[in-house]
């Protein structure tokens, strides 16, 4: 027979409640670690839904992006580029056209901060969309390849073309 006496008896209750305490303090150490991660996807700019303009600045390659997606990235071997000065029109294609963007700017892009209404047309992987009306900064611009980059917030759609000379 275990004789219980009135110390043990406390001592029991006592590491029970430091467990418990434990226990609650590691859910706390949860908790915070969670709301510090969340907090910091808040500060970066961080978009479910897309990519953001600084993400989209990034972007080195001539390229479509639509909500964070690369829809076309030029590549020599695969495409061509195509510029219409007097359209004021950007093309990225393949040999068949089976992957294409055309961009047809209202307003030729000659400034960073310049608002650009334009029209796009680009494949996706089962159809072809069209966007008319989008208004796009000019976020970037190389002088000396004549890259463009263009950023529609709207629609979170970044472009970089190339004003060929």
């Amino acid at each position: 027979m275990v004789k219980n006496t009135g110390i043990s008896i406390i001592s029991d209750m006592l590491s029970g409640r430091h467990r418990i305490y434990g226990r609650l303090a590691h859910i706390r150490r949860a908790a915070a670690a969670v709301l510090a991660v969340t907090a910091g996807l808040l500060v970066c700019g961080c978009d479910p839904h897309g990519m953001s303009i600084e993400q989209f600045s990034s972007t080195e390659k001539i390229s479509l992006q639509v909500k964070g997606s690369v829809m076309l990235e030029y590549s020599p071997e695969r495409h061509q580029l195509g510029f219409n000065p007097g359209k004021c029109e950007f093309r990225v294609h393949d040999d068949n056209m089976a992957d294409y963007f055309i961009l047809t700017c209202r307003t030729m892009p000659t400034a960073v901060g310049q608002t650009v209404t334009a029209d796009l047309v680009y494949t996706t992987a089962d159809d072809v969309a069209t966007r008319r009306e989008l208004e796009f900064e000019v976020t970037d611009m190389d002088e000396g390849d004549g890259r463009i980059w263009l950023w529609c917030s709207k629609a979170k759609i970044g472009i970089v073309v190339m004003a060929m000379r």
